[in-house]
């Protein structure tokens, strides 16, 4: 069966380019002029309805120099059409000052490195995202307009947010249809329907104003809302979650004119920091995927497709600098080959087939029997169809007759089915609970991380360490704690506070901040009490055990305060704070009250995004490899070697930082982002980690957890265009409690697609024999197409298609 494969796949490839991925009529490419339209069987491309396969890739996540890859392996993989977020805090980081065109930011390079690769492009402008972005994509500034609230009815905030979005449309609008793209659809706002209601009339209003706005612009594509449950004039709403066929019989009645658009896909998860790896079963995606176009979808979008990396200080609270999100293709631009593989077939099968789809109706659902955990769903009519045979079941397989056929339905499965005009008997194209050989084999070698030796000079490693600041440099005074971003203006992480008071204990007792967030480190006169974190948006009370001895005097608390990232979805982002909001208590005594000092940033020479110090500066002394570790804050420079490095053409990096704790990375002058290496929860004290059952509605926080037990986050994305070829290359580690850099190493990622075993075994049927010589004449004369069709109908008269059982 798999020389069979090969044959036919050389056959496919010999044959005409109208057998790929649909027919002729689908074969609209940006590139040229085209137009763009919709109707309730899809968006039209110069008014042919089309079957659309998207996937996220987000540009600020990879570095320029990956998104051509990125583009030619989601091509490869199936899809037609890439998804991106405008990310307003970094095209307008101050007010009126853009950046379109600066490394991760260069917006127009992403649209055009699509519309080469000949895909479409869905660029969703919001301007607010979530997408577990730093302060949902708004820009710091924003929060200090006046009388501004986010989200809602308020003339400042549209005022701003007009502004941003026609500035967007105006950068983007050479890459609109008329110019040959590769823009389809554009989004205003972002889920906006999970919180229109907390905003009342004001909510509505503001809500109908997103719509009028976008339209206003007079672009040539269609404007879409995401999750929107008020209607918008002229705004296609659109779906988001892990399934969506549940919703499309309400929408089609609702919305009738409108095709059936599902944004957001989740095939994945994103992680915080101490869980572990979520996983969503590729059966259950390819489930969910097929259901969906089952009952009348004509556009999906994976969200993500790749994930790719948080860069910087761009993640949200608590949320991996790793972007990973189990997708098709992972963080280092590498393909998750099971789940790419599994998909990649399906959405073969869709595009093959998109004229059933897009020309007829969203079908009504046939009865397959006695079961009601069964159903068909079928384009077209008895002589030529495509029909989707579904089994809700969670536990059972269920053999249904379908057209003068029995077949076997997998559990929570769905099955595609095809019968061509003049043919006897359907064929069966595709199971959503099917494992090809190629897909269980790459399930049985994941990817992982292989190190790489020399490439870390830890015989030169330097160190820079500091200890508290002087209160003479610490220039923001006030009576009591002040809250952390309103001084900081969120361009660092750090805050220091700082206080005296008199005679605060006799005893041992303890020093509380209550109501406090996201992490402190405390410190009595030069002695460190430790760290204490929170979690995700909440705030929290940290206590720190003070020891006895301050019976008479004074004594000295500093109080180092940090954010871990912006909130990302909440109601009133405007009124986000972090820092000392309670009171503060010492051994009893409320201390809140009195006089404060504070100062942004870990130092005084580095109030903004703490740079590593220049690598000339006579503060860097050479790392003492048993010096005593974690006393207060230490900057580590260690020499890459990049030319041994870079002389691996192919090679994605990775820095392991296994022995280091939590702080900041950076490589050269590029800020790779937050570490932190905690330990997820181990398998036995935690039950998401203990079962994984494709079958039955996925969530993530309740079942397929990876990794338990193991450090959320070893390893952290170094792109190969951030190393320097022939200079020197230093990477910048600054830890926070405690580590050890002389074991800090380079590692390689490796993803590689298992080679084909031998074939086991014998063609036992004399037909079977004939026919694998058919193919491999058919392949010679570029015939393999029709081949495998006839082979398809002699197996599947044999049985030899029915579906396997699970292993």
């Amino acid at each position: 069966m798999k020389l069979f494969t090969l044959l036919f796949g050389l056959g496919v490839l010999l044959s005409s380019p109208l057998l790929v991925y649909g027919r002729a009529a689908d074969k609209q490419v940006p590139g040229e002029p085209y137009t763009v339209g919709y109707s309730a069987r899809g968006l039209l491309i110069n008014d042919v309805p089309r079957v659309l396969t998207t996937g996220a890739i987000h540009y600020p996540r990879s570095t320029p120099e990956m998104w051509d890859s990125l583009m030619k392996k989601a091509k490869l993989g199936g899809l037609n059409t890439i998804d991106t977020y405008v990310f307003w805090n970094i095209h307008e980081p101050t007010k009126g000052n853009y950046d379109f065109a600066t490394d991760r930011a260069n917006l127009p390079l992403f649209l055009r490195t699509a519309r080469d690769n000949g895909l479409f492009v869905m660029l969703r402008i919001g301007p607010y995202v979530c997408s577990e972005w730093n302060y949902g994509g708004f820009p710091q500034w924003l929060r200090h307009e006046p009388d501004v609230v986010f989200r809602t009815f308020s003339k400042s905030f549209m005022d701003n947010m007009q502004r941003f979005v026609g500035k967007v449309v105006s950068v983007t609008r050479k890459y609109m249809p008329e110019y040959g793209g590769p823009i389809i659809g554009m989004q205003i706002e972002n889920e906006y329907g999970d919180h229109q209601w907390e905003f009342g009339e004001d909510g509505n209003r503001y809500a109908d104003w997103c719509g009028a706005t976008a339209q206003s612009f007079n672009i040539t594509v269609p404007w879409i809302m995401c999750r929107q449950y008020y209607p918008v004039a002229q705004v296609i709403p659109t779906q988001n979650d892990f399934y969506c066929d549940q919703y499309l019989d309400r929408y089609h009645e609702a919305y009738p004119q409108f095709p059936d658009m599902w944004t957001e896909m989740w095939p994945g998860w994103f992680q915080r920091w101490g869980e572990a790896a979520p996983y969503r079963p590729i059966e259950d995606i390819s489930y969910a995927v097929a259901k969906w176009f089952a009952y009348g979808g004509t556009y999906i979008s994976y969200y993500m497709y790749q994930g790719g990396t948080n860069f910087g200080r761009t993640s949200g609270p608590f949320i991996l600098t790793s972007y990973d999100y189990d997708g098709f293709i992972d963080e280092y631009g590498l393909e998750n080959w099971p789940k790419y593989l599994h998909l990649q077939e399906l959405h073969r099968v869709l595009l093959d087939n998109a004229h059933f789809i897009t020309g007829n109706p969203a079908p009504k659902p046939q009865s397959l029997g006695k079961s009601r955990e069964t159903s068909a769903r079928v384009y077209g009519n008895e002589d030529e169809y495509l029909a989707f045979l579904v089994n809700t079941a969670e536990r059972s397989n269920i053999t249904v007759a379908f057209d003068h056929m029995e077949i076997d339905l997998h559990r929570w499965s769905v099955t595609l089915v095809r019968k061509r005009r003049g043919e006897a008997y359907p064929t069966i194209l595709y199971n959503t609970a099917t494992l090809s050989p190629e897909v269980r084999r790459a399930q049985a070698h994941p990817a992982g991380f292989e190190p790489i030796s020399g490439a870390i000079k830890t015989e030169s490693i330097r160190e820079l360490s500091f200890g508290l600041p002087r209160s003479s440099n610490m220039h923001v005074h006030a009576s009591q704690p002040l809250e952390h971003i309103s001084v900081t203006d969120d361009r660092t992480d750090y805050l220091w506070y700082r206080t005296t008071v008199s005679n605060p204990c006799a005893e041992a007792g303890q020093l509380v901040l209550k109501d406090a967030g996201d992490v402190a480190y405390a410190f009595l006169d030069d002695r460190a009490l430790g760290m204490r974190h929170g979690r995700q948006d909440s705030l929290a009370t940290f206590a720190f055990d003070a020891p006895k001895g301050y019976k008479n005097g004074t004594v000295t608390i500093s109080i180092l305060s940090q954010t871990m990232g912006m909130a990302h979805n909440q109601q009133h982002m405007e009124s986000y704070a972090r820092g000392l909001l309670g009171s503060v208590t010492l051994c009893g005594h409320d201390i809140t009250e009195g006089k404060w000092l504070m100062m942004p940033g870990l130092s005084s020479k580095s109030k903004d995004q703490d740079p590593p110090p220049a690598i000339d500066s006579p503060h860097w002394t050479p790392y003492r490899r048993h010096s005593k570790s974690g006393s207060h804050f230490r900057w580590y420079a260690i020499k890459v070697d990049a030319d041994r490095l870079l002389a691996d053409s192919d090679a994605r990096f990775a820095v392991d930082l296994s022995s280091m704790s939590k702080g900041q990375l950076w490589i050269n002058q590029h800020h790779l982002g937050r570490y932190w290496l905690r330990l997820a929860p181990s398998k036995q004290d935690y039950s998401p980690c203990q079962h994984c059952n494709y079958g039955g509605w996925f969530w993530p926080d309740s079942t397929c957890r990876q990794k338990c037990g193991e450090i959320s986050q070893r390893y952290y994305h170094l792109p190969r265009s951030y190393l320097n070829l022939h200079a020197e290359n230093y990477l910048y580690a600054l830890e926070e409690v405690g580590g050890r850099p002389e074991n800090i190493a380079i590692a390689k990622r490796v993803s590689r697609l298992p080679k084909e075993e031998e074939e086991r075994g014998e063609w036992k049927d004399v037909v079977g024999r004939v026919l694998l010589a058919v193919c491999a004449a058919a392949a010679l004369l570029g015939l393999g197409a029709a081949a495998r069709m006839l082979y398809a109908q002699y197996a599947a008269r044999r049985g030899y298609l029915r579906i396997e059982e699970e292993e």
